[in-house]
């Protein structure tokens, strides 16, 4: 048996060497930090997009605020053990 041949009990799944399992964790950081990179891009997007609602409709998001809070006080002055 050489070297380069894997040895009866390495899995499939188990790197040869110390350079592929470098070049996968590589693999896999850069995947993480794609995904990273994307889910910011979508984040700021949402954000944009939230912020010129609320430009272009200031009296219903006040409304909004409003109500919402009324619920959540009605809500909260409730005894829920009572």
């Amino acid at each position: 048996m050489t070297a380069s041949e894997p040895s009866s009990s390495q899995t499939a799944d188990e790197p040869a060497t110390s350079a592929e399992a470098r070049q996968r964790l590589e693999q896999h950081y850069r995947d993480i930090e794609r995904t990273y990179d994307d889910t910011r891009a979508r984040i700021e997007d949402i954000n944009e997009r939230a912020v010129d609602f609320v430009r272009d409709n200031p009296g219903l998001c006040i409304v909004g605020a409003v109500a919402t809070g009324f619920i959540i006080g009605r809500l909260a002055s409730r005894r829920w053990l009572v």
